[in-house]
């Protein structure tokens, strides 16, 4: 994004109240502007420029840094021409004074009458006195301010910054304005309240009228114009709370403009617009302004408390809401599941002068909806940390009924070639929530809602063709139904396991089977059947069944069951101690291996590797 996106600010017209304020300065009196510190004060000065032909002269002595009384600096402001005329006059005259004299002698003695030379050689005495002693008297340039000659009748004189002046500077202005009282009209501007001798009501004695800034220039009002302006170009509305606390701090046309600045250099120059969760910037730029000890905590990472004095109570919630404490509280410490995704999960994004990768709500918008390899690609890989992630798990709910189903059809497929990823499970699950909420679910579940799950997912499963034997790999992958309810609704599967080879997930159906008859890891009680089916089955199948069955590790846990390491190195468990008293050890040399070791051996010859280990995680030494 370049400059030209940038948020500018207008010029707030005060035309009507400046008009009015204006006309008082027709009379020579003395006025005080009344605002604090960048409030707006300059600019309405500046304003009232255009509605009078009198000329606005306005001293900063706070800014003056120089040598000069109060009284000679107004005086060179109120008449620059006199000023420096009698300066350019003085340092003449002292220069021709020395070119006369017997040092530098040019023969200008011979031009000029003997008078002059004796009166340029006084002046250069007197000069050169008064700046060795370094005099300070303000005798002759009073004299010519209070001179009838020297007009001041077109002319303001505006003392700027009178507040941030040293109790001694304004007394210097007092004098100044003793001087100058009646002859034109004098306007000091500042904010009353920070005047150091108003204690004294001296102020009072001296000002004839107290002027307040037009309510265009009130806080309230500035930033409900601005507020406007930021909601159209962020896109959003803005809460209320944040709207809220801004008015009721009152900031000012500066801190507004300060606000902006950082708004354009976030959203704008940095390219955050999109990246991040627009109230929450706002909120980290409003604390990095002007609360500076809270984004010092958010930085730091320490976790910030409200205690309860902090806290805002019923009238303070119902007027502004909570406080600006238990906002940064709430964005430190918790997770809104928006997208982009939110300053808890990713800090740095929010903090001034850095930048983000993430891709925009757009962008993510876009990709979801034109589909293509590199979206399955990250369907199948996705963290709960990636973009791909946050934006579903924040957009999947405002999707439509024919836009969820397709992505549940594509994960349907996708999980039939053994992929899975938590972006997969969220949309199952999401679907499975929708059609089942919690409250309605009851562990285990009863044969009426098992048939009932099964129900509502059949028009899915079959439109993407699956056999039975995936469509309870599917229950089972996504834990929609557990092996036992699988064997409610599957009881007799018998005739399916002779034809074990037409199935693509040949071992669940053995495992559903197993459930059924409740034989489940009870290898004494399977029968030569049992044992010729799961032999039967192909590797891929044989290892998923017996990692589920516990006899074999990849090392990755039972839900994981499809996934074959890199090395093809898994973990035959030879014996087991129970976790229940007595901890007793099963032997499964005899019980298992012995009826599997042919299967083993050519999975061996086929480039797999199997550490026969026992597990005695739970071993008990009871001597």
């Amino acid at each position: 994004m370049s400059r030209n996106d940038f948020i500018k600010l207008g010029h707030i017209d005060t035309s009507a109240a400046t008009q009015n304020s204006v006309k008082l300065l027709e009379d020579n009196k003395t006025y005080f502007l009344n605002g604090k510190w960048g409030s707006g004060k300059t600019e309405f000065l500046e304003e009232a420029k255009r509605y009078t032909k009198k000329k606005f002269v306005i001293v900063d002595f706070w800014k003056l840094n120089d040598s000069r009384t109060t009284i000679e600096i107004a005086f060179a402001k109120l008449h620059p021409n006199y000023y420096w005329g009698i300066r350019c006059l003085m340092v003449f005259l002292v220069a021709i004074s020395i070119l006369m004299t017997n040092v530098v002698n040019l023969g200008l003695s011979q031009i000029f009458p003997n008078w002059i030379v004796k009166f340029a050689g006084v002046l250069a005495l007197f000069v050169a006195v008064y700046q060795f002693f370094k005099a300070k008297t303000d005798g002759f340039y009073s004299s010519l301010l209070t001179s009838k000659y020297v007009s001041l009748s077109n002319k303001i004189l505006v003392i700027d910054d009178f507040d941030r002046l040293s109790e001694k500077q304004q007394e210097e202005a007092y004098k100044l304005f003793s001087l100058l009282k009646g002859r034109l009209p004098i306007v000091f501007v500042g904010d009353i309240e920070l005047i150091h001798v108003v204690k004294e009501n001296y102020l009072s004695k001296i000002i004839d009228r107290r002027v307040e800034l037009p309510f265009d220039l009130h806080p309230s009002n500035i930033w409900d114009d601005y507020f406007v302006i930021l909601e159209h170009k962020l896109g959003t509305e803005l809460p209320y709370d944040f709207k809220n606390h801004i008015r009721s701090e009152n900031r000012n046309l500066r801190d507004r403009e300060h606000f902006n600045d950082y708004v354009n250099q976030e959203f704008f120059a940095r390219g955050k617009l999109g990246h991040v969760q627009i109230e929450q910037q706002l909120w980290v730029i409003y604390i990095y302004l002007f609360h500076s000890n809270l984004y010092k905590d958010l930085v730091e990472e320490k976790l910030i408390k409200v205690d309860d004095n902090e806290k805002a109570d019923f009238t303070e919630i119902m007027k502004l809401g909570p406080t600006i404490k238990e906002s940064i509280q709430k964005i430190q410490q918790y997770d809104n599941k928006e997208y982009p995704v939110c300053f808890n999960k990713n800090k740095n994004a929010y903090f001034l002068y850095e930048s983000t990768s993430n891709r925009t709500s757009d962008e993510m918008a876009t990709f979801f909806e034109y589909r293509g390899e590199e979206f399955i690609d990250e369907l199948r890989d996705s963290s709960q940390s990636s973009d791909f992630y946050q934006y579903l798990a924040s957009q999947f709910r405002y999707f439509s009924d024919e836009k969820q189903d397709s992505l549940i059809r594509l994960v349907i497929r996708e999980s039939m070639k053994f992929y899975n990823s938590p972006s997969m499970e969220y949309i199952i699950h999401e679907k499975f929530k929708k059609a089942f909420p919690i409250y309605e679910r009851r562990e285990p579940d009863d044969e009426e809602t098992i048939f009932k799950i099964i129900d509502t997912w059949k028009d899915l499963l079959e439109s993407e063709n699956l056999d039975i034997s995936e469509r309870i790999y599917f229950f089972q992958k996504y834990r929609l139904l557990s092996f036992h309810e699988l064997g409610i609704a599957y009881p007799d599967l018998e005739r399916e396991l002779k034809n074990i080879g037409s199935f693509k997930r040949g071992d669940f159906l053995v495992l559903t089977y197993l459930s059924s008859l409740n034989i489940w890891e009870k290898f004494d009680e399977w029968n030569e059947f049992i044992w010729k089916t799961v032999n039967s089955l192909n590797d891929h199948q044989f290892l998923s069944f017996w990692i589920v069955q516990s006899i074999i590790s990849n090392k990755m846990g039972i839900k994981e069951f499809d996934y074959i390491p890199p090395d093809k190195t898994y973990i035959l468990w030879t014996g087991r101690y129970e976790f229940d008293n007595p901890y007793k050890f099963t032997d499964y040399t005899k019980k298992v291996i012995s009826k599997i070791s042919s299967r083993l051996s050519i999975l061996e010859s086929n480039g797999f590797t199997f550490k026969r280990k026992d597990d005695t995680r739970y071993k008990i030494d009871l001597e």
